[in-house]
């Protein structure tokens, strides 16, 4: 069974490296990985820099920005899987084929445990969202409800999803666009297994710490929440609600770096899930806390 991973890339670093050879050695090997060079990144710069042959790296020159390059990898790709990948993270080698092993429906979504890392994938690190994997298979409703609840997000290297659930999907440029992306999935209703075991690591760095720094770039972040909204309207009620309650409070932090930036219509929408979800009286104490610290 063909699976396609998906590799945007701008710039080279160890970090790229790293997560080709990740992809690499795979025990799963019936894999092929797209390498989008995107930006002013040319092929030949790729390949020299990692002077690896294997054939199955596959090259492409991509638009500029990392929605054009998984955008046109996809529409290149031959897999019956996807895998997403950023050009910093890193699978262990039996990431795939343990998903692989739990699905066998080609409508379906598997996600993983991951890990953060700053520069070794052994490092210490203790997992902080158990509560998603409770169950081993979910629905798009009871997904969104735990992170309702409970708050935290899911790496984009966690999943493995299938073709069929791609089609017509499009990445966008966002800062979160990953967000955006599992929206338009999970809005399909597929199923969704859950492998409670850490197989991907999500590595931090200067570059991909959350900022946002322009008044432009926080426009797109609020436009990608209401498509957000608008994909998981099928799902509504009280712990959607809640949901977007707690996305709009994380906004209040992103306004106040940019000068307070659209921050009365992000205290509406605030205000607007927060009364819908039923909060009470600790969405004043919310906002205080967000608004003042």
């Amino acid at each position: 069974m063909l699976v396609s991973i998906i590799i945007p890339v701008h710039q080279m670093h160890d970090y790229f490296k790293s997560c080709v050879q990740s992809a690499l050695d795979q025990t799963h090997k019936n894999i092929e990985i797209i390498l989008a060079c995107n930006g002013t990144l040319e092929i030949k710069e790729c390949q020299n820099y990692l002077n690896i042959q294997d054939a199955r790296l596959v090259f492409i020159k991509t638009d500029k920005g990392r929605h054009n390059a998984r955008n046109e990898a996809l529409a290149v790709s031959k897999g019956i899987w996807i895998q997403f990948l950023d050009y910093d993270d890193y699978l262990f080698p039996n990431k795939i084929a343990r998903q692989l092993s739990e699905v066998n429906n080609i409508y379906r979504l598997s996600i993983c445990k991951w890990k953060k890392f700053t520069k070794s994938i052994d490092e210490e690190y203790t997992f902080l969202f158990d509560y998603l994997f409770s169950k081993t298979q979910t629905s798009s409703r009871e997904l969104v409800q735990k992170l309702g609840q409970s708050g935290g997000f899911i790496a984009t290297a966690s999943w493995l999803v299938s073709r069929e659930l791609l089609n017509g999907l499009k990445w966008i440029d966002s800062p979160n666009d990953d967000a955006v992306f599992l929206s338009e999935i999970l809005k399909k209703s597929p199923e969704i297994i859950m492998i409670p075991e850490v197989l991907a690591g999500y590595r931090i760095h200067n570059s991909n710490t959350s900022s946002i720094r322009s008044k432009e770039e926080f426009d797109k972040l609020m436009h990608s929440w209401k498509i957000i909204h608008k994909n998981l309207l099928v799902l509504s009620g009280a712990q959607i609600d809640l949901y977007f309650y707690k996305a709009y409070l994380n906004l209040i932090r992103y306004s106040k770096e940019i000068n307070k930036y659209k921050i009365i219509e992000v205290i509406y929408n605030c205000l607007c899930f927060g009364f819908r979800a039923k909060v009470g009286f600790s969405m004043y104490k919310d906002l205080k806390r967000n608004l003042i610290k």
